[in-house]
């Protein structure tokens, strides 16, 4: 079994620490100085060599104005450092909000961000963990400021606000502050909408498929090809454009028969192409204002027409 590289265990180690050091917690979330760290910056470390150049001079020539120049750079130094400390130290998250999202979107999650003094905080940045994007932001006395951080989503579920990295080199960038925050925030990431675009033929409920199906100038039920005989005017001319054929828009009467979507219904593959399929029949059905109705895990959800209805079953989907 191949060792682990000394900068694998490194990351692991920093990985480990950052979870010890950063629990999850409810909002208002605020940086403490428990949870403050700050280091120089490359500008820092070379301004520190620099001082210490001056010094060994200053001692070799015993110069009184070369000793006064090293200490007072070293003293504005000295300052620039707490001065980088505070301007985080109080800061915090009082709200975060993402709207739900389907899979392989990027969930954006809006942080509020404001402070328990009464002195500006100046060139904040924050950025999720690990990413190289963060967004900078200045909060003015009794101010609120609002930033949008970007995360990319995978499957399906519940997804975490990411963990918050917070820091400020101000006022001269010799030294770097950072916090690391974890807000107990989710928001729900959708299946992917795929599959066919059309309502399956067959309703799945009680009442007879032809009459949910049958054709008429009401309700939008998908595309399909193009046979001769078809009226121009049903041709999509958009979705065919992308397509190697002409495509015509399919349209059904409404009906007080109600439609029931389940997995039997989508096909046979895996469970999560199933639940994609569910996805994009619930977003074809409320587009084209039909009573319908879902069940998944046992669990019957509708039927119902209205948009709470489809945010019902997206989240019954999302949680399958």
């Amino acid at each position: 079994m191949p060792t682990m590289s000394l900068r694998g265990r490194a990351r692991d180690a920093r990985a480990r620490f950052i979870d010890r050091r950063t629990p999850v917690r409810g909002l208002p979330l605020a940086v403490s100085r428990r949870r403050l760290y700050i280091l120089p910056t490359r500008s820092g470390a070379l301004f520190a060599l620099l001082l210490t150049v001056m010094l060994l001079g200053a001692t070799n020539y015993e110069n009184s104005l070369a000793f006064a120049l090293t200490f007072w750079l070293g003293a504005v130094a000295l300052v620039s450092m707490h001065h980088a400390h505070a301007n985080l130290v109080g800061v915090q998250i009082t709200g975060v909000h993402a709207v739900p999202v389907f899979a392989a979107d990027t969930a954006r999650f809006e942080i509020s961000l404001n402070h328990v003094t009464g002195r500006a905080r100046r060139a904040l940045r924050i950025s999720a963990d690990g990413a190289d994007a963060s967004v900078c932001v200045d909060i003015g006395p009794g101010e609120t400021q609002t930033v949008t951080i970007a995360c990319k989503t995978g499957q399906r579920g519940r997804l975490r606000c990411p963990r918050l990295r917070l820091e400020s080199v101000y006022p001269i960038g010799l030294f770097r502050a950072w916090s690391w925050l974890q807000p107990d925030v989710q928001t729900l990431v959708y299946p992917k909408s795929a599959g066919r675009d059309r309502l399956p033929a067959r309703a799945g409920g009680d009442q007879p498929a032809e009459q949910l199906t049958a054709r008429g100038d009401e309700d939008f039920l998908g595309h399909r090809p193009y046979i001769a005989g078809d009226s121009p005017r049903r041709i999509d001319w958009k979705a065919s454009a992308r397509s190697d054929d002409l495509l015509v828009r399919e349209y059904a009467e409404r009906r007080s028969q109600t439609l029931w979507l389940d997995e039997t219904l989508a096909g046979a593959g895996d469970r999560e192409a199933r639940l994609s399929q569910l996805t994009r029949w619930v977003l074809l059905a409320d587009r084209a204002s039909l009573a319908y109705g879902l069940r998944v895990n046992d669990e019957r959800i509708g039927p119902d027409s209205s948009p709470a209805h489809r945010l019902a079953c997206l989240r019954a989907l999302a949680l399958a």
